[in-house]
């Protein structure tokens, strides 16, 4: 590839560690086991790495990382090789970012420029995760077969619909690859995201990135920028059925070359702080369906309390059109299936062109299946007849559908080998 991968340049880099290594309310029940919203960061940790390797890509079941920075790229090139060199380039780097290694071997060629940009030197990786997935574009786009992988498409995979309320913005919206990067540091985070897409010169360009935060020293449940605690049933990260059942792809569902990845829904939601902030204590907990300060629903007293739907003694009932009622009905069997796995992010990024406060979520969630799982959930939500009391102070502009390649399993293979085998 020449100039466009540098791979003269990339023999330098050193080898990677060894191998073996929708707001408020979330879905479903949670087992009584560890919550995976309970997670904080601590120091004494801060200097962990996370192996790149394994049958799963990391950052999907990984505890939250404090920070994330999703970039989404448009691919340039036309020829597959390319791709495919890109892939493994990408491979190689993310296992020596992960590990927490540099990405050349010094002195390097002065006639060259840097291999790695250096940010990061003297910062700890803070359990960086990296996470690759691919749109419905890189597959076929405006009718082209664009690498011969057209027939590899998996039906479920398509492009993000506009749904009820929502406000896409191009600019802001799909991409042929998509890359996650989380770290307890953001600086870890975007030295990632930075180095990949410079690796990538030539191959693919940046189309969009969206950079998110939690808060670094809460306790419990982290909170949105509502101020609701947001995370509460979100599925255990260890129950291991759960992710079998509603997050893992397998060769049965009629890709299988995709077998052991999953679907990345990706929506950047953006609040409107200041409408919200006139609004009522009493009427934001309508909206929302839950206690502001406990997380408890209203018809309880603990966070972890399931709604019943049915009023508690003193008659206080949950609305039909509050967040949490639509977003799980609590239904038995039908609900379950619907779970989906939540990792979102709250972003601020300065003021939007009429001077309001440009913020929100970054909700990002994994599922088996999109349409059974996460549109089942988005049109009940977004459903005109009955919709959630919340899409009065949001507006979603942008995001996509991905698949979440398989994890590679060791050395010297690489990220999407299956979909060009």
């Amino acid at each position: 590839m020449g100039d466009k991968m540098n791979r003269r340049a990339f023999l330098g880099m050193t080898a990677a560690g060894a191998a073996g290594v929708v707001l408020g309310d979330l879905l479903g029940k949670a087992k009584q086991v560890i919550p995976s919203g309970s997670h904080v960061a601590s120091a004494d940790a801060a200097n962990e790495t996370i192996s790149f390797y394994g049958a799963h890509q990391t950052g999907v079941v990984t505890p939250a990382q404090n920070f994330a920075n999703v970039a989404a790229f448009d691919v340039t090139t036309t020829d597959v090789k390319e791709l495919q060199e890109l892939l493994k380039h990408w491979t190689e780097m993310a296992a020596t970012l992960m590990a927490g290694k540099p990405l050349a071997v010094e002195p390097q060629d002065a006639k060259f420029p840097p291999i790695d940009t250096g940010e990061q030197i003297g910062l700890v990786t803070g359990k960086l995760t990296i996470t690759f997935a691919v749109g419905s574009t890189l597959f076929e786009k405006e009718g082209t077969d664009r690498f011969g992988l057209r027939s590899r498409k998996p039906a479920g995979l398509t492009e993000m619909p506009i749904f009820h309320k929502d406000s896409l913005q191009d600019q802001l919206t799909h991409g042929d690859i998509v890359i996650q990067a989380c770290s307890d540091d953001p600086m870890i985070c975007f030295h990632a995201i930075r180095n990949l897409s410079k690796a990538a010169r030539g191959v693919a360009h940046l189309r969009w990135q969206q950079t998110g935060q939690l808060g670094v020293k809460s306790q419990g449940t982290k909170r949105n920028l509502f101020g609701f605690k947001d995370g509460t049933n979100n599925p255990a990260l260890n129950d291991e059925n759960f992710m079998k059942n509603n997050v893992w792809v397998e060769s049965s569902d009629g890709a299988p070359w995709l077998a052991g990845g999953t679907y990345m829904v990706v929506r950047r939601i953006h609040m409107r702080i200041e409408t919200w902030d006139q609004q009522s204590y009493s009427d934001q907990e309508t909206i929302m369906g839950r206690q502001k300060v406990s997380g408890a629903p209203l018809d309880a007293h603990g966070e972890f309390d399931q709604p019943n739907f049915a009023g508690d003694a003193e008659g206080k009932v949950t609305a039909l059109d509050s967040h949490i009622r639509l977003s799980n009905p609590r239904a038995g069997e039908s609900s379950e299936r619907e779970r989906i796995l939540r990792r979102g992010y709250n972003f601020m990024d300065n003021l939007d062109d009429v001077g309001r406060i440009n913020a929100g979520l970054l909700f990002v969630c994994f599922n088996r299946n999109i349409q059974t799982q996460f549109e089942v959930i988005q049109k009940r939500l977004t459903n005109p007849k009955l919709p959630d009391r919340m899409l009065a102070y949001t507006d979603t502009t942008g995001g996509g559908y991905f698949a979440v390649l398989p994890g590679v399993t060791a050395k010297g293979a690489y990220l999407g080998q299956s979909l060009f085998a």
